[in-house]
């Protein structure tokens, strides 16, 4: 099986170099061939090039550096389409680069995808965990998930999870043109349309650790957009 990853990052110097050798070390062994894609938002703390560096004692890292900071799905959609046209990867993770995703949840989602279309890292199955969190933010973040799910009619509980599995079949069926958001909402509308597509998904336990180095990208635009696209669902079936 070959497998591909991919991290957008912005800032995460403090975090990458542990997370690409967890990588290197855990999953790799597992599969045939692991790709590693950093899509890097031109970081000012020089994630880039920490990752080339990198890129040295571990085979199989691409960086693509961008003019400037543009979104996190935004970076997806150009992370997925180079895997698409230019790797032979057989199954595609995302992930983020702060350590909030485990490495070592991937086995049994390697383990878990055989029969499904996509997989996804969900905070709200029996099972999972969230570190770090309290109970205004867990509350905040059940009530979006809440919304999101009524408006664009999906049945996955953690719409906005962005630990996924997908298999290349799964991911060349989305048109990624006709997904408007470059942030956390890209992560909704994905969803909106393997529904539409008749995907078969699945939702598997996960421990979430909130970041304890570095920084949160979620800011006001981020949560307007994600508004936005909710209305934007309403009355389509």
């Amino acid at each position: 099986m070959k497998l591909a990853i991919v991290i957008p990052t912005y800032n995460e110097a403090e975090t990458i170099p542990s997370l690409i050798k967890e990588l290197f070390e855990k999953i790799k062994q597992l599969v045939e061939k692991l790709d590693v894609l950093i899509i890097d938002d031109s970081s000012p703390d020089g994630t880039a090039d920490i990752v080339r560096e990198l890129g040295g004692k571990y085979d199989k890292i691409t960086v693509i550096q961008r003019a400037k900071k543009m979104g996190l799905g935004a970076a997806y959609k150009e992370g997925f389409r180079y895997i698409l046209d230019k790797l032979d990867s057989e199954l595609i993770v995302q992930m983020d680069a702060d350590h909030s995703h485990q490495p070592s949840e991937i086995p049994n989602m390697l383990e878990k995808i055989k029969n499904f279309d996509y997989l996804i890292a969900s905070r709200h199955v029996e099972g999972s965990d969230i570190v770090g969190w309290g109970i205004g933010r867990k509350a905040t973040h059940s009530v979006a998930g809440a919304i999101a799910k009524a408006c664009a009619k999906i049945e996955i509980n953690d719409s906005t999870s962005g630990f996924r599995m997908f298999k290349k079949k799964t991911l060349e069926r989305i048109d990624f043109d006709k997904i408007r958001s470059d942030g956390f909402a890209f992560q909704i509308e994905v969803l909106y349309q393997l529904k539409q597509l008749g995907m078969k998904g699945l939702e598997v336990p996960t421990v979430f650790v909130n970041r304890t180095e570095g920084s949160s990208k979620m800011g006001s635009s981020e949560m307007m957009q994600f508004i936005t696209m909710c209305i934007s669902y309403i009355g389509r079936k």
